[in-house]
């Protein structure tokens, strides 16, 4: 089935090549094919979408963008400060976008006016606290993730931490934390089809399993990323069907490979393949394609998923310049 994604990356601004957001159409075979720029702006490195808005982190400017989707083109209709340095992540909570800003581990709140379009900063919530590693010289926000209507999650990647805040009109309260084992750097999240959530230790080589009952969190299982090696940086989850469980390794430039039972908790390492290209940022699932976005390659290569989970490149990567988020149009 053929489908229009959008595609952020890096720009000048943050040492890349990238004019803007970008729009990929799937080819017959599965792959995907560059369809050109659809707007400019400084480094989108992260994409989300809601109804016919795409809203946009843009790392280097610290700002936070909407734009309106007009066919098969994007039309910019709000914007606002992020709260911080190198905003590099977003999610919704509620009405409202939490913007994790990485440099200075800041949370910022950012509000969107009765059409959908960005208007302006609410507040900043800033975090604390460091790690052992080279990386971890204070706190990073990196992700945060709805964990309830009432309740969202935030990963400190230097603070080796997840932060559990309430949410009521489009303000967070700290709630409470569960510190991780130190040097584990979590990075990402996601929701298992079993209800519990996925966290990947970016410097750890982990992939980390916790259950959410009763406004807490409880670690249940863990796991070691195939083909990790001391120095790579994992980055991403993508479920895969079977049960497979995908996340990039950037160093070793591989995708690792674990299956995750029905319940969620039965976690068991399967293998990788190469990401055929250069620094994994992140990946996608469609069907059963997975995308992968090549950040430093400047490319992105589509693979085939098998009944054993393993990926098979389906056609030579394509050049996109500096890719570092896919997200698939709405339709």
């Amino acid at each position: 089935m053929s489908a229009t994604w959008w595609v952020g990356g890096y720009g000048p601004d943050m040492n890349g090549t990238g004019g803007g957001i970008y729009r990929l159409n799937t080819t017959a075979s599965g792959s995907l094919e560059l369809a050109g720029l659809v707007v400019e702006v400084e480094s989108p490195s992260f994409l989300v979408g809601r109804g016919d808005h795409v809203y946009a982190a843009l790392e280097g400017a610290g700002r936070v963008e909407s734009f309106r989707r007009s066919g098969r083109a994007l039309e910019r209709d709000g914007g606002a400060e992020s709260g911080g340095k190198w905003p590099c992540h977003l999610a919704f909570a509620g009405d409202a976008l939490v913007a994790a800003n990485y440099f200075n581990g800041s949370l910022g709140v950012v509000t969107l006016d009765a059409a959908g379009a960005v208007a302006g900063l609410a507040q900043v919530v800033q975090h604390e606290g460091s790690g052992p590693r080279p990386e971890q010289d204070g706190p990073h926000a990196h992700a945060s993730f709805a964990v309830a209507d009432d309740a969202l999650l935030s990963l400190d990647l230097g603070a080796d931490r997840i932060d559990v805040h309430t949410v009521s009109e489009a303000r967070l309260q700290p709630h409470s934390s569960v510190a991780l084992a130190a040097g584990t750097g979590p990075r990402d999240i996601a929701r298992h089809s079993s209800g519990l959530l996925y966290v990947v230790g970016e410097l750890g080589g982990e992939l980390l399993v916790f259950e959410w009952r009763d406004g807490g969190l409880r670690a249940v299982a863990s796991a070691g990323l195939p083909g990790f090696v001391e120095g790579d940086h994992a980055a991403g989850i993508s479920f895969g069907p079977g049960g497979f469980v995908y996340v990039g390794l950037r160093g070793g430039q591989r995708i690792s490979v674990l299956h995750a039972g029905a319940d969620g908790a039965s976690v068991e390492q399967v293998g990788w393949v190469s990401s055929e290209g250069d620094w994994p940022r992140h990946q996608v699932i469609d069907g059963d394609v997975l995308h992968v976005a090549n950040e430093h390659s400047s490319s992105i290569a589509s693979f085939r998923l098998g009944a054993d989970g393993m990926p098979v490149l389906i056609a030579d990567p394509i050049a996109v310049p500096s890719p570092s988020y896919l997200l698939r149009a709405s339709a």
